[in-house]
């Protein structure tokens, strides 16, 4: 294996994708197994590069002319002017040679010998349109520059900065209609520039500067239905999981039975909150250990990306050699089982002093600290619910992260294990029956995949969009673990007994779903990391202003979402052994697709901001969300 060129932290020049330009970036990491460098551009755009794209400074730096002075002079002498060259052409009256070399910093492409202007062309405001966060190009609002703005380049709203436009010099046709953006300081000049060519840069970018005096475009949007929504979410969703765990243990479990009247001693017990507190730690130091490489998170208001450690699969595999210890020793794991509500309980209650804790110290989080709930100043309910802050820790610990991961999938699985042992010991079968199995293997496949492609999960909705409220604290801790598996539960005391064929039939579906959601997520996952892979070559993508692609072929020019697709298709496949006799077990399918739903407009909201006018186009061209010809 080739060892790497570069360095973290070095600067150097990269080549543009799609073109031969190279402008200075960041090295941020290198992913050896990829051999593919992480880099970041001047201007915010983070793109994973190959070596051979790359170079490194001293190329660019111009050389020193070898010719003497009295050579150049006696060429300037010998040299004639052409018939057909016009006063405008050449050298104006009055100007010297000097003055004219200054009128316009030259830029040189190193592959393709092209020269470059860069044009500081004074624009006023009414010039152009303004593209708001709701995609339109007319101007949403009044936008008050001072008098020192008016000969700036062109004023980019949302993003709040200035660039310069690069264009070709002497060329007919530009083959690309792509315009590079770069962000500029209010004292851009021409000599400026002049003097950052002289010093051997590729292109005058310098730390952007916010414009001051410009109103917001729109207010952050509001989701679930604000307060009200959240208030109604935080009361029903704790009442409606214990319903249902309490309906799985019924012999007539049904959904139209009388909600059950509960004391304090059916839901607490002191020594059930120890164990699963001891959990919760034994979690928390498996995620801790140094075990597993090291994957960078988004880029972050501030610039940065956080760091995590992938090793939830070792995490799992040492609580798989944990319970085969206890079942080697025949420590009875069934007392989960019959304490299941009361852990519940006490799940619920640790998600609701997390949420506290992470809402309390929120306020001393800076504002690029917050989410986006969290900076729109909302509702107390609202941001209790959404989470204020983006990534809250607690010394090393993750709290998003480690419960996204360990304390959901783990304890997901972990608890469908325990319901396949119950039902063994209360139905007496010296084998788990077949519904049982199907269930419990279509979901650790799953939770397999998942922690397979761990990195995967960093660019989530969950993980890089909301922030640590009760809605994630409730949803990982709780609901996951406990709702996910209630098809295991209703299991236990209802044993199904499936036909052949209809075994087969469960689980073509859920194979059938499976290709579809690992199809489209390592599609997804591979162009990501490296658009130019020729075995990606077949796929077609549209390029977007903000430098990144947009697929419109494969599994991603089907539908814009098929992975909660293949997603969909999956739960119902698990839900389908629990038989036709009840509709408790079908809940899930239920639940996961109204989920999924729900979260392609909240994915759509966040593309729409990022992607403006090309996201339009991308919706052209891939007109279906979900399901083909439906929605």
């Amino acid at each position: 294996m080739p060892g790497r060129k570069f360095s973290d932290g070095d600067t150097a020049m990269a080549k543009w994708p799609g073109s031969t330009l190279y402008f200075e970036v960041q090295i941020v990491s290198f992913d050896s197994t990829t051999q593919l460098y992480s880099v970041l551009f001047k201007d915010g755009t983070d793109m994973e590069l190959k070596e051979s794209d790359i170079r490194s400074l001293n190329i660019f730096r111009p050389k020193k002319s070898s010719a003497s002075p009295s050579r150049r002079r006696s060429r300037s002498r010998t040299r004639s002017r052409s018939p057909a060259r016009t006063q405008s052409q050449g050298r104006s009256p009055g100007r010297t040679p000097k003055t004219a070399e200054k009128s316009s910093p030259v830029i040189r492409d190193s592959r393709k010998g092209d020269i470059l202007k860069v044009h500081l062309t004074p624009l006023k405001l009414q010039d152009f349109n303004i593209v708001t966060r709701n995609g339109d190009d007319d101007i949403a609002r009044h936008v008050h520059l001072h008098k020192e703005h008016e000969e700036s380049p062109v004023i980019q709203a949302e993003e709040e900065t200035r660039f310069l436009r690069l264009e070709k010099v002497e060329e007919p046709q530009i083959r690309n209609e792509k315009v590079l953006r770069y962000v500029q300081r209010k004292e851009c000049s021409v000599e400026s520039a002049e003097k950052y060519q002289k010093e051997g840069q590729k292109e005058f970018v310098s730390k952007p500067e916010p414009i001051k005096n410009i109103v917001p475009l729109e207010k952050p949007v509001v989701e679930f239905g604000g307060a009200v929504g959240a208030a109604f979410m935080m009361l029903s969703m704790p009442p409606l999981l214990y319903y249902l765990m309490y309906m799985c243990t019924l012999k007539d479990a049904s959904l139209w039975n009388f909600y059950p009247h509960w004391t304090f001693n059916d839901l607490w017990d002191s020594t059930v909150f120890g164990y699963f507190a001891l959990w919760m730690l034994l979690l928390a130091l498996f995620h801790l250990l140094p075990i597993g490489r090291i994957a960078h998170g988004v880029l972050l208001a501030n610039g940065k990306r956080l760091s995590y450690r992938i090793n939830g699969l070792f995490a799992l595999f040492m609580i798989g050699v944990l319970v085969a210890v206890l079942l080697y020793y025949r420590i009875s794991l069934i007392y989960i089982y019959d304490y299941l509500h009361q852990f519940a309980a006490s799940a619920t209650l640790l998600s609701l002093i997390l949420s506290v804790y992470v809402f309390v110290r929120s306020r001393r989080a800076s504002q690029e600290e917050l989410s986006t709930a969290g900076k729109s100043g909302g509702n107390f309910i609202y941001t209790f619910f959404m989470g204020r802050e983006l990534n809250p820790h607690i010394g090393k610990l993750d709290l998003k992260h480690f419960s996204a991961v360990h304390a959901a999938l783990i304890g997901w699985v972990f608890i469908n294990f325990i319901m396949l042992l119950a039902e063994m010991k209360i139905q007496h079968l010296e084998s788990p029956s077949a519904s049982m199995i199907l269930v419990n293997s279509f979901q650790l496949l799953y939770v397999l995949h998942a922690l397979w492609n761990q990195e995967g999960m960093l660019t989530s909705l969950d993980i890089a969009h909301d922030g640590f409220g009760f809605m994630l604290a409730f949803g990982n801790l709780v609901w996951v673990p406990f709702a996910y598996t209630l098809q295991a539960a209703y299991l236990v005391k209802h044993p199904v007994e499936i036909s052949w064929a209809l075994l087969g039939f469960i689980v073509t579906l859920n194979t059938f779903g499976y290709i579809i959601f690992r199809g489209a997520n390592n599609q997804k996952n591979a162009f990501r990391k490296n658009p130019q892979d020729p075995r990606l070559s077949y796929l077609k993508s549209i390029q977007t202003s903000c430098g990144s692609q947009l697929l419109i072929s494969g599994w991603w020019g089907f539908v814009r979402h098929p992975n909660y697709l293949g997603d969909i298709i999956m739960a119902w496949a698990w839900c389908l052994p629990c038989g036709f006799n009840d509709f408790l077990p079908y809940f899930y399918g239920f639940f996961l697709t109204g989920l999924l739903i729900h979260r392609v407009s909240r994915v759509e909201h966040q593309c729409k901001l990022k992607y403006a006018r090309d996201w339009n186009k991308y919706c052209h061209l891939v007109p279906y969300r979900i399901f083909p010809y439906v929605y």
